[in-house]
């Protein structure tokens, strides 16, 4: 008897601190964040002779997030994978969706190059001086060379799109 005693107590004990270190699945809330896919431009003039010679190709993410605390600031995160090696490239965001004819948020030269890698992959991980309106509309583009220019220079276009959490 003693051992059938001491057997269930440790059967309780056992299933109880398995219970007890158990937490309950919880969707995470998460800073609210405007986020964008890239998508290639059909109408830039660069991107037609890449085409041609079909070595063009270019995708990726982009995420804008408020920074706590600081009206006036957006941590940044970009990851794009283009047909481009060992290259910085310019990017900047708009007011509207791609193809808008609008100025950027910031000045353009406000904005870090992409410094892509010998395999074609580059990220931008930093902060802006920028307060983006939740109820306004925004894109990002990426260009081919190390200047933000006209859209003839596009690459890469991303709407963002914001999510309250």
């Amino acid at each position: 008897m003693p051992m059938i005693r001491q057997c269930a107590l440790l059967l309780v004990v056992v299933a109880g601190s398995g219970c007890a270190s158990h937490k309950a699945a919880t969707k995470g809330a998460g800073p609210s964040r405007w986020t964008g896919n890239f998508k290639q431009e059909s109408n830039s003039a660069v991107i037609g002779a890449e085409m041609a010679r079909g070595r063009s190709s270019g995708y990726g993410t982009i995420v804008l997030t408020p920074v706590p605390d600081q009206e006036r600031r957006v941590k940044v995160e970009i990851s794009v994978t283009t047909s481009l090696t060992s290259a910085q490239i310019a990017w900047a965001v708009y007011e509207g969706t791609c193809g808008a004819p609008t100025p950027p948020v910031l000045a353009i030269n406000d904005f870090p190059t992409i410094d892509i890698g010998t395999n074609g992959a580059g990220v931008v991980r930093g902060e802006l001086p920028v307060a983006l309106n939740v109820r306004g509309s925004y894109h990002a583009n990426v260009y081919w060379s190390g200047r933000a220019s006209d859209v003839s220079n596009v690459m890469m276009c991303a709407n963002l799109a914001y999510a309250a959490r």
